[in-house]
């Protein structure tokens, strides 16, 4: 605590070294791609525009099936986007499935570590992904779901910037909940379109009904997580009923208005495991052979513990058969002990002499407690290059059976012809103009909470402010305050006696360090003769004298607005425990601007998936027309310079033209003024709550096309008893978070906080405070210009 003194300071190409690599400025060779890639890019603003022209930047995909089949989309959508785009990213809000025992990639997400090898992405891997599984089990299972939504919408924030393009994962972590559920929050939160993926992987027989019926109820439990859902695409669909299933379900869901993008058929190539994949799951290390052949499918595992020349017979009989029935030969994973170097020497042999029978690799158990044997080592790295691989493992020889039998098929970082496969699959079946045609429709602006509030806290950050906190003794708000400092949002400054107000925070145990405190009742002030002064002056009508000053400044939030005043601070927070006429008295006394600029308010209704302006609700009992119109206006530009796009709609109750009455009078004459005044601003009025904010209500209700008709981001009130009861209402009936009020027609900010606030509403309305002040200086800065300019 700092004691303040009175002196006032493409599709993946493998290289020569295996890497693959995405030429992403080639052109597509699909005449389709051309016309949906061109108009996604025109929508956008053009590659590298940003998201500019309204355009979804962003894709959030979500395997409504509670599976983890999601590879084969990914793949295909980072391949699509990384021809079109140069910049292109990939984000999980919760990192999933660390792959246990790679090299190069130990304890990564296995689609992070995938993706960024198969197409080269630059991010650092801790970039690309919000909390690790453990700490979001963690932190839902101990209820605090919103700082998980707040920790991961950051992380999301810092990622996407500089990105064309972002296709994000829904979460597939096993026991936290209903996962459909949270991805719908998370896509809602992150403000990404999601498409459905629905993974057919359980299914021996299924029907286009049935899958219409799961697409319908999983859209349905997304959107009421807020999230706007864009299509569906299936994933292991059976090939005897893929054709018929797709072409049926597309029908289905064209009727719905659910876009159907294709479905991949189940596949033995993407659905085998393959050698490098139980290589991983067994910890085995390669001895001899070459990492690029262990990328090959694993048909069937045998064990040979028999004599050796008996398992070759038995090799050529099965493959003599194989070939009798018109079938490949199949090349086994043959399992032995470190021990049968009879075996190893045999079945190498018989690779490299090209007279087989062939295998897929040999793996060695037991190499904890045994060694291969010199001779046969040196003559077998002789050979190495050549050799099928072989990997030797320190678990037994049955344990090594049971754990390849347990191996899940997946694609891992080095599954090169697996990604390249997955790729031709999602090419040849996935219809990628559907997904991208719906990314390209222009995307009606929509400001989250999360958002709001992040770029608010952002605005704060770069320009900090001070701000005064009268109320010291309040718990919650020695609480804000410390929080404030800690996030680097505001300077603060706590009025009351340094001992006292220092022990009120030991008691609450409260870091108040980063404070300054300052005593108002301190006499020996040297500063408050300029604070008696202005007061005067500033109360001059009133003919205030001397010693009615000292009494008025013996006022905590007279003082902390004199200090605002005198710009010894930048605005004023008060009313946790003062009444909201005492907090805004002193600023309607000294604060006026020169021009009497109208005195109001507004809310910041932060509501699930928006957020909204609500005004007056605080200040005005009745306003006049004319008064009802400033109070739009300036509304409408409070809204404009927190990143809301202002639609402004003057609230009655009645729509138009249906009803009549003199309340309906003066909201009609307020909107003509409006409009009069401000023919820049979208306005509607009079109009009803539901008419103003629901689209399908609207169109019952509006006649003709409206700006703001359903619409609606800021919503003016026709008197106080409306407006105070109408955002109460709606806060303690949905749970929104009102931000406010916040006082409009100022010289300089001072803001009312509800005696009911939380610690987190302290916080918001300071973050808004120091918003207000940035404006009105940037104002302040403009205005000589504009008059030179005149």
């Amino acid at each position: 605590m700092r004691r303040l003194q009175w002196a006032w300071a493409s599709r993946l190409v493998k290289t020569e070294s295996g890497v693959l690599s995405k030429p992403w400025t080639q052109s597509s060779s699909s005449p389709a791609s051309y016309l949906s890639a061109a108009a996604f890019s025109a929508a956008r603003g053009g590659a590298g525009g940003g998201g500019g022209g309204g355009a979804a930047d962003s894709l959030f995909c979500t395997n409504v099936s509670g599976l983890k089949g999601n590879s084969p989309i990914l793949i295909g959508l980072m391949d699509y986007f990384s021809r079109h785009m140069p910049h292109v990213g990939f984000f999980q809000p919760i990192g999933a499935d660390p792959l246990a025992h790679s090299a190069k990639y130990n304890k990564l997400p296995k689609h992070i570590a995938m993706l960024k090898e198969a197409f080269n992405l630059p991010d650092e891997p801790s970039r690309m992904s919000g909390v690790k599984a453990e700490e979001a089990q963690m932190l839902l299972a101990s209820g605090r779901t919103e700082e998980l939504m707040d920790r991961v919408f950051v992380r999301y924030q810092e990622y996407k910037q500089g990105k064309d393009m972002v296709i994000v994962e829904g979460t597939t972590v096993d026991g936290i909940g209903n996962l459909v559920e949270l991805n719908g929050r998370f896509a809602a939160e992150l403000d990404c379109p999601v498409l459905m993926i629905m993974d057919l992987h359980r299914d021996d027989q299924v029907t286009a009904a049935e899958l219409y019926n799961r697409a319908m109820i999983a859209k349905q439990d997304l959107q009421a997580e807020h999230a706007d859902v864009l299509g569906v695409v299936l994933n292991k669909v059976p090939k005897r009923d893929h054709a018929i299933v797709c072409a049926q379900l597309s029908k289905k869901l064209a009727a719905a208005g659910l876009p159907f993008a294709g479905g991949i058929p189940a596949d033995s190539t993407i659905g085998t495991a393959r050698l490098n994949e139980i290589a991983q799951e067994l910890e085995g290390r390669l001895l001899y052979g070459t990492a690029e052949d262990m990328d090959c499918n694993v048909d069937e595992v045998l064990i040979c513990a028999e004599d050796v020349s008996l398992f070759l017979e038995k090799l050529v009989m099965r493959n003599a058969r194989q070939l009798r029935h018109g079938e490949a030969a199949t090349r086994p994973l043959v399992l032995t002990t470190k021990d049968r170097a009879d075996v190893l020497l045999s079945l190498t042999a018989a690779h490299v002499t090209g007279t087989g029978p062939h295998v897929a690799g040999i793996i060695l158990t037991d190499s904890a407690e045994r060694a291969v044997s010199s001779a046969t080592d040196r003559i077998l790295m002789h050979f190495s290059d050549q050799l099928v691989p072989v990997i030797d493992t320190p678990s037994g020889l049955f344990e090594t059976a049971r754990v390849i039998a347990s191996v899940n098929p997946g694609i891992l970082p080095e599954s090169y012809s697996k990604i390249t496969h997955a790729q031709e699959l999602f090419s040849k079946y996935v219809d990628t103009n559907a997904i991208a045609s719906q990314l390209a429709l222009p995307k009606q602006a929509k400001m989250t909470p999360k958002a709001f509030i992040h770029n608010i806290q952002d605005i704060c950050r770069s320009q900090m402010q001070h701000i005064v906190l009268p109320e010291s003794a309040d718990r919650r708000v020695l609480a804000a305050a410390a929080e404030i400092v800690k996030k680097g949002l505001a300077r603060i400054t706590l009025l009351g006696k340094p001992s006292e107000v220092e022990a009120c925070a030991t008691k609450f145990n409260v870091d108040i360090s980063g404070c300054d405190v300052l005593d108002f009742l301190d006499t020996s002030n040297p500063l408050l003769e300029r604070y008696v002064g202005e007061l005067m002056e500033a109360r001059k009508e009133k003919q205030l004298g001397r010693d009615g000053a000292l009494d008025l400044l013996a006022d905590l939030n007279m003082f902390g607005t004199m200090m605002v005043r005198t710009g010894d601070a930048d605005g004023m927070v008060s009313g946790a425990t003062c009444t909201t006429a005492n907090t805004i008295r002193p600023a309607l006394q000294v604060l006026k601007t020169p021009q009497k600029t109208l005195v109001s308010s507004i809310f910041f209704m932060c509501l699930p998936d928006k957020v909204l302006v609500y005004g007056d609700c605080a200040v005005n009992v009745e306003p006049k027309a004319e008064e009802l119109a400033q109070i739009a206006t300036v509304s409408a530009d409070t809204a404009a310079a927190f990143g809301i796009s202002p639609r402004v709609a003057l609230m009655s109750y009645s729509t138009g033209s249906s009803g009549s009455g003199p309340q309906v009078e003066k909201v009609k004459a307020a909107t003509a003024l409006v409009k009069e005044a401000r023919p820049d601003l979208l306005v509607e009025g009079p109009i009803q709550y539901d008419a103003a904010v629901d689209p399908v209500i609207a169109a019952q209700k509006i006649k003709g096309d409206s700006d703001v008709a359903g619409k609606a981001t800021v919503c003016i009130f026709p008197d106080l008893n409306t407006g105070n009861n109408t955002y109460k209402a709606v806060q303690q009936s949905t749970g929104a978070i009102a931000i406010g009020p916040l006082m409009q027609g100022l010289a300089k900010p001072v803001n009312d906080l509800s005696r009911g606030c939380t610690v987190a509403d302290i916080i918001n309305t300071v973050a808004c405070t120091a918003v207000q002040a940035i404006g009105l200086k940037r104002q302040q800065k403009l205005q000589p210009d504009v008059a030179a300019a005149a």
